[in-house]
């Protein structure tokens, strides 16, 4: 059971509002943040090298019952592939292609440094609720990485 603290926020008398004790029912909670690399410079989680066809664990992981609510992020090096840029990266964490579909390293998504939009998670409808402990994973498809780096950010709470 919450305990009242004060009976007032302490600011000038005309702004001051009144508090009371914080229930589980006001829909306060904490979020949390988790930052992951991809970069083809390295390796994945399991030794591989990131550049090659594959699923590619960022060595990240979110917590059974997280439920992102937030999604983006920052191309550092721009990404390119052998043979014409048509190779894909897409950014998983529950299921393929949630935090972001297969697109090709010549779109700007992932071609131009700056940020982006991961998929939008602003909603119930969109939201991304882990069935277990799930890592961040980058899968490169159709082509072999020769260069890119970006920077993934996921925010989330926890759920019941």
């Amino acid at each position: 059971m919450a305990k009242d603290v004060q009976s007032t926020i302490p600011v000038r008398p005309a702004y001051q509002v009144k508090k009371g004790p914080v229930k589980q029912e006001s829909l306060q909670h904490v979020q949390y943040g988790a930052t992951a690399v991809f970069d083809t410079a390295g390796n994945d989680s399991s030794g591989v090298a990131n550049t090659t066809i594959a699923a590619h664990g960022l060595g990240v992981f979110l917590p059974i019952k997280a439920i992102v609510v937030r999604a983006l992020y920052q191309v550092i090096t721009g990404f390119t592939s052998a043979g014409g840029n048509t190779g894909t990266v897409a950014i998983k964490v529950e299921s393929a292609n949630d935090l972001k579909t297969a697109t090709a390293v010549s779109n700007a998504a992932f071609s131009t440094p700056g940020l982006q939009d991961a998929t939008a998670v602003h909603s119930a409808a969109t939201s991304i609720a882990l069935t277990a402990q799930r890592e961040l994973t980058a899968t490169v498809a159709a082509q072999v990485l020769t260069a890119g780096k970006l920077v993934l950010y996921v925010e989330y709470v926890i759920g019941a």
